[in-house]
């Protein structure tokens, strides 16, 4: 064994004195069948003569879940890049501001290794309170974003990047089936796992057209996930990894980016956020970034995760003071060019898919 082996392990062993061990819950076996049969068909990508369509850039992270995406009647697909981020759940709270968790402020100082800042991230959001939540509501995100975008007319593609934007989601809370809404540049899109044509739903599209491949109602999966979801995920950090690792069959993603795709998007309840840190914490590959800003130049400390391919980086952005989830920022390691960022504005549960809190 090598001196890079013992350290490694003296690490882990040190994480794992310093993670406090939560109330788990192993996922139900039922669960999991449940997960299985959820799993979405992948969209058919084809362009019209002339058309084009907002794509995912090549080599980046996996699949953007269905509630970026807005089909039209012609069959092109619109499929928004990435999309601001939420991690830390704090209740009914109209804004993610600064403000410190229960308890008091977080102690200062900047953590010596990005494991050590996850723990203490981890350590704030479970003492959070759990909002209480009805079946019939919807996650409310606002959020500010501009990311690089690919654009194919005629068979040539070209990157841009977007001008910085306001995005607002109304996300269902207990039913993916449900319909949701998107309101972003200029656009007011139904977002729903069924094709939407014409601004409308189709509930019963043609045999050509993509459908879900689960049956309705539906809590969702891995990949794109209610709020229901995920307050059934395991808290246990070993639980909750298994978890992550058995769900790569569908996002074929490793658990880092996984996390982060679940964060992204969402409010997490507290105590598995929590667990999602302390799983994060143990991950090899993070970098600690002391000073990093989101979309509206709000200053914070960084957690960066590289894509398995080395080309690009994903940056996690925390308050120092609270350790909220603020936003994210990518870019190409290779040229250091910013290809996306994000900045969490506003989020809170609503009554329905429209209503501001």
């Amino acid at each position: 064994m090598n001196d890079h082996d013992t350290r490694r392990q003296r690490e882990i062993a040190e994480l794992a004195w310093l993670l406090p061990v939560p109330d788990g819950r192993d996922l139900p076996a039922g669960r999991q069948q449940i997960l299985k049969e959820h799993l979405m068909t992948e969209l058919r990508r084809t362009d019209p003569p002339g058309q084009a369509s907002r794509r995912p850039a090549p080599g980046r992270r996996g699949k953007r879940p269905w509630r970026l995406a807005a089909v039209a009647a012609a069959g092109v697909l619109a499929v928004a890049l990435a999309a601001a981020a939420v991690a830390v759940a704090n209740g009914r709270i109209p804004h993610a501001g600064p403000s410190a968790p229960p308890g008091g402020p977080a102690r200062t100082g900047t953590p010596a290794t990005a494991a050590a800042l996850l723990v203490k991230i981890a350590n704030a959001v479970a003492g959070q309170p759990s909002p209480a939540v009805r079946a019939s509501e919807f996650m409310y995100i606002r959020s500010k974003v501009a990311y690089e975008v690919d654009t194919i007319v005629n068979g040539h593609e070209t990157s841009t990047m977007e001008k910085p934007h306001e995005r607002q989601v109304w996300l269902p809370v207990a039913n993916l089936c449900v319909t949701g809404l998107l309101i972003e540049d200029g656009s007011r899109e139904p977002l729903s796992p069924f094709p939407v044509v014409n601004g409308k739903v189709e509930r019963n599209p043609p045999g050509d057209e993509p459908r879900p491949a689960f049956r309705c109602p539906s809590e969702g999966h891995l990949g794109d996930a209610t709020y229901r979801l995920l307050q059934s995920l395991p808290t246990n950090p070993a639980a909750l990894l298994a978890y992550l690792k058995a769900g790569k069959k569908w996002t074929n993603d490793p658990p880092s980016t996984e996390i982060g795709d679940l964060i992204r998007e969402a409010i997490i309840p507290p105590a598995v956020a929590a667990a999602l840190y302390r799983v994060a914490a143990l991950l090899p590959g993070a970098t600690l970034i002391p000073d990093v800003t989101n979309a509206v130049g709000r200053h914070g400390i960084g957690i960066a995760w590289t894509s398995p391919d080395g080309q690009y980086r994903n940056v996690w952005i925390f308050d120092r003071t609270s350790l909220q989830y603020i936003g994210e920022r990518d870019y190409n390691v290779r040229t250091g060019v910013v290809n996306g960022e994000s900045a969490i504005l506003q989020r809170a549960f609503v009554g329905q898919a429209g209503q501001l809190p």
